[in-house]
């Protein structure tokens, strides 16, 4: 009998690791994305690509908070937090056993030293907390006490464009004194994937990290970036495609099995086709951003009289895109204002004629623009220039890769403007244009002073108020940004990629691809 249920058990044990082999083999190992454009360094705490953002946010690196879809904080490399009654002092603790790709365990040291780092890379949240610094109280406990209130701070390190992700200390170390950026080769998160290759203008590769310590329940579906992650497929291979027309070809000839960027060309051809997912949402501001330092406010306002956002974006979007003027996208409903809004590309020659005629530009000069290759903007800045012709002033293009741009924008004598997204923020604060500090240098004192304003506040309500006349003063005065609109992201996939997670961009943690 012991000998029957011997074998019984054994080939009971045999069946199940056949079905758990079969299961496995439905899938494959690799996805392959068709991304627009690489990084400049891949370096979270100073790096603000989008691009960047979304491949390694949640993915190779963790933050102590994350953002959930309504908004909400949500714990990631910390299991809770608190924060007195006035905003003042924080504590963190957090969550033990959690192994960095290197098989460190990430205690608090490793959370001090990115955090301040972070600090001293964001102004933003570096004005907020002034001298202040994060601490550790033991191991497994962070702090942080200010001398004002703070209550966008928890905001801020779930979802600032240049990320709050941890690191291990020793990453830090690693700075190289040049560039101020992390080495790749110590780029090491907690995420569930590691970073292993970046092929320079070809691919980012993404490989499974086998002793990734989870969080959240695995039988509930992510909420927003925050929950379980399971990490099915052992690759995720970033291609660098910066043409919409090879990215298209590439679905459709299944050399990528995902792709960003799908323009209204390809849309129609893709759509009710049930090979392909096609989906798009609201991700973030059409913007030219304006050099203070080169400009003056009527040129600016002038420029803001005269644009014509439909004319401009359906050159660069199609279809996909907003006319709303406000400077937050709607998925954060809690911020939204028109304030300032009757100033939003008016499509008004005359009054953009008054406006120049107070402006000291001299209008024999044209006005050089930054420009990244690749898409449709070159084409609408094109249309924009025919547009200031009927000002009498004349636009220079100076288009360059991506990379040189984010470099020679930070030159205040190379260009007047330059052109960019920005892509969906939690709060206002996080609008990087509005940091003296970020190309374009908004450093004017009644602004500066509106924004400490805005992130010392005592409650929410009292930082809304605030915000609403920050949005009307750079409306209808300071201009800091020729505001077209907000864009809506395309993207499409093959029908046999299930569990990838949309919110903010396309996250793959727990995406699986049918062979």
């Amino acid at each position: 009998m012991k000998k029957l249920l011997a074998v019984i058990m054994a080939l009971a044990m045999l069946l199940s690791m056949g079905t758990i082999a079969s299961a496995e083999e439905e899938y494959r190992d690799i996805i392959n994305i068709a991304d627009n454009d690489q990084g400049v360094s891949y370096d979270l705490h100073k790096d603000t690509s989008v691009n960047v953002r979304n491949m390694l946010r949640g993915t190779v690196f963790e933050q102590l908070v994350t953002l959930k879809k309504s908004g909400d904080i949500g714990p990631e490399l910390c299991e809770s937090y608190d924060v007195n009654e006035n905003s003042t002092e924080f504590v963190f603790h957090l969550r033990r056993g959690v192994k960095f790709h290197n098989g460190n365990e990430m205690t608090s040291a490793d959370v001090v030293a990115s955090l301040n780092r972070w600090l001293e890379n964001f102004s933003t949240a570096r004005k907020m907390v002034g001298d202040s610094r994060f601490q550790a109280d033991d191991d497994y406990t962070v702090s942080l006490k200010l001398e004002k209130p703070a209550i966008m701070l928890p905001d801020m390190l779930a979802g600032a464009a240049q990320a709050a992700v941890i690191y291990p200390a020793e990453s830090i170390e690693h700075v190289n004194p040049d560039t101020g950026f992390i080495p790749t080769e110590w780029f090491i998160g907690t995420g569930p994937y590691k970073f292993t290759e970046w092929a320079v203008d070809q691919y980012v590769q993404l490989d499974k990290f086998d002793d990734y310590v989870p969080y959240g329940d695995p039988e509930a579906e992510l909420d927003g970036l925050w929950g379980y992650k399971h990490a099915y497929t052992k690759t995720l291979k970033y291609w660098i495609v910066k043409d919409a027309a090879t990215r298209f070809n590439g679905l459709m000839s299944g050399d990528y099995d995902f792709v960003v960027k799908l323009t209204d060309d390809y849309i129609p051809v893709l759509d009710g086709n049930q090979d392909y997912t096609v989906y798009s949402q609201q991700t973030g501001m059409i913007s030219l951003v304006w050099n203070k330092h080169t400009t003056d406010k009527y040129l600016r306002q002038a420029c803001q009289a005269i644009a014509d956002a439909d004319e401009l974006n359906t050159v660069n979007y199609g279809s996909l895109y907003d006319t709303d003027p406000c400077f937050m996208e709607d998925g954060q409903p809690a911020w939204y204002t028109t304030a300032g809004g009757e100033y939003f590309c008016q499509n008004d020659p005359e009054k953009a004629k008054e406006l120049l005629a107070q402006s000291d530009w001299d209008a024999s000069k044209p006005l050089r623009i930054l420009v990244s290759t690749g898409g449709h903007a070159e084409d609408m800045l094109l249309v924009f220039g025919q547009e200031l012709e009927q000002l009498g002033l004349s636009v220079a293009l100076d288009p360059m890769d991506r990379s040189s741009m984010t470099e020679k924008r930070k030159d205040d004598t190379a260009y007047e403007a330059y052109f960019t997204t920005f892509s969906s923020v939690p709060v206002p604060s996080l609008r990087n244009f509005l940091d003296a500090g970020y190309a374009g240098f908004s450093d004017d004192e009644h602004l500066q002073e509106l924004m400490q304003a805005m992130t010392t506040a005592a409650t929410r309500e009292e930082a809304f108020a605030v915000w609403e006349q920050i949005q009307e003063y750079c409306y209808s005065d300071y201009a800091p940004i020729l505001m077209m609109g907000h864009f809506h992201q395309a993207a499409a996939c093959t029908a046999k990629l299930s569990g990838y997670n949309v919110f903010l961009t396309t996250n793959f943690w727990n995406a699986k691809l049918e062979k």
